[in-house]
């Protein structure tokens, strides 16, 4: 067990047992983790924790279910510190965070935050067993990783793991969401493209879709 174990590093001084704040301070308060990571910092964190709560009330117009009993297992597909899921502390929800293996590392700050999470490549197949979602969120994977694998693949393994009148929501650059517009109506996801909540931010737009339940036509 001896590889298994490492020593904490002595620049860490609150992350000890005992030593982080208590539920639910440490979920709004910067880890010490925040800044460990390329692009991390403190005062990102906290912008970051704010930008979500006004992201979430956005979303609720677009998606009614939010906030119901419709949507409880969501999965944040490509986070960076977990702000989504923190948003949505006070809804009936179950959140995986998972973040990008190709981004930078910042599992370590979603544990803090006393948030649950993963690491996955998005270009290999994702472990569900047993559960499906009801909400994927995608935040900027294609602009990141369209050069790794094709955007088709990808919301196949999506579709796979969306319960039957699950949701997306995805945020991306026109191009990318116009594209999935285009792939997720072939696999007979009901969608319509939308401005973000900032109607300036002509960088980005959302797209929501919800997968249909198939029937047979005797039915």
């Amino acid at each position: 067990m001896r590889p298994c174990i490492a020593r904490p590093s002595p620049d860490f001084e609150h992350l000890g047992v005992g030593q982080m704040l208590k539920w639910p301070d440490r979920l709004t308060e910067a880890p010490e983790r925040s800044h460990m990571f390329s692009g991390g910092s403190e005062a990102s964190f906290r912008k970051d924790t704010q930008m979500w709560k006004g992201v979430l009330k956005y979303y609720k117009t677009l998606v009614p279910a939010l906030g119901t009993n419709k949507i409880r297992n969501v999965m944040d597909m490509n986070t960076k510190y977990g702000g989504l899921a923190a948003a949505m502390v006070k809804h009936p929800v179950w959140v995986m965070n998972v973040v990008s293996s190709y981004a930078a590392n910042s599992i370590g700050v979603i544990y803090d935050r006393g948030l649950i999470g993963t690491v996955n490549d998005w270009c290999e197949a994702f472990s569900t067993y047993p559960r499906t979602y009801d909400l994927l969120h995608v935040d900027g994977l294609f602009t990141a990783e369209s050069h790794r694998c094709d955007m088709k693949f990808v919301l196949l393994e999506m579709d796979r793991i969306l319960r039957p009148e699950g949701y997306i929501i995805m945020r991306d650059a026109p191009n990318f969401v116009q594209n999935a517009k285009i792939l997720g109506e072939a696999m007979r996801w009901k969608c319509s493209v939308h401005p973000t909540e900032d109607s300036l931010n002509k960088m980005e737009r959302l797209l929501i879709c919800q997968k249909l339940f198939w029937k047979s036509a005797q039915e």
